[in-house]
């Protein structure tokens, strides 16, 4: 009889600790934080206790009455080509509905649904690949992830597991998984507007296997602060202004 509650109580902590994956619906983010935005990011190469900035990202986020669209730029100091990405997915549930990417290694287009079709156009490699993945369950762009972390209910030891798409022929292709690691309080001395009450996101992802830490500020979701440690590579994204 003991072994049988012992064995009922494991199971009953094991659904009680199972984490539903985070996928598109009006539930799964906090609508009031998403408006209509333009900010830019310095990015910096860490090195021992130096830093060295390597280029700029712009993101724009605007909305209308269904959808959302964020368009990013990254301008590299040493690339005179910059890098256009943007998202487009519905404004009620954060579906998606197409991401184009535009850089001087490759272009590519996708449009969402159970069947993701598109194409990819290495020009390294100097060959065009058409997109044709059949999908299983619902996610989210892997590019506007990043984003919707912020738009999350964050509160202290906050954890989630979020249903991303990614397309990348030299890695892993298809609905993967990223995952809120840890949420905490803390404080954000900003150039211009003193010090600011923060949330402290960790996060990683199975695009690069990195851990990326976000610094959000608690009044209005902005993002103040990127730290993201790559396979060792280390790096920063500082709000400007």
């Amino acid at each position: 009889m003991k072994l049988f509650l012992l064995t009922i109580l494991t199971i009953t902590t094991l659904v009680s600790n199972a984490q539903v994956v985070l996928t598109p619906s009006k539930k799964s983010f906090e609508k009031k934080w998403i408006k209509n935005t333009n900010y830019q990011m310095k990015w910096y190469a860490l090195k021992d206790t130096a830093k060295f900035e390597i280029g700029k990202v712009t993101t724009q986020i605007t909305i209308d009455k269904a959808n959302l669209t964020v368009i990013t730029q990254v301008s590299m100091n040493k690339m005179k080509t910059t890098w256009i990405d943007s998202t487009v997915a519905d404004l009620k549930t954060l579906k998606p509905i197409r991401h184009s990417s535009y850089n001087m290694q490759r272009d590519m287009v996708l449009n969402f649904g159970k069947v993701v079709t598109g194409f990819y156009n290495d020009k390294i490699k100097k060959s065009k690949t058409l997109v044709n993945d059949a999908t299983t369950g619902d996610y989210f762009d892997s590019n506007l992830y990043p984003l919707l972390i912020g738009w999350l209910p964050l509160a202290n030891n906050y954890k989630q597991d979020i249903s991303i798409y990614d397309y990348n022929p030299s890695s892993k292709i298809g609905v993967i998984k990223a995952s809120v690691k840890n949420v905490s309080s803390g404080t954000y001395q900003t150039e211009k507007n003193g010090i600011r009450n923060v949330w402290i996101v960790t996060v990683s992802d199975e695009i690069g296997d990195s851990v990326i830490t976000y610094y959000f500020d608690k009044i209005d979701r902005k993002l103040w602060k990127q730290e993201i440690d790559a396979k060792g590579s280390k790096m920063m994204m500082i709000l400007v202004g």
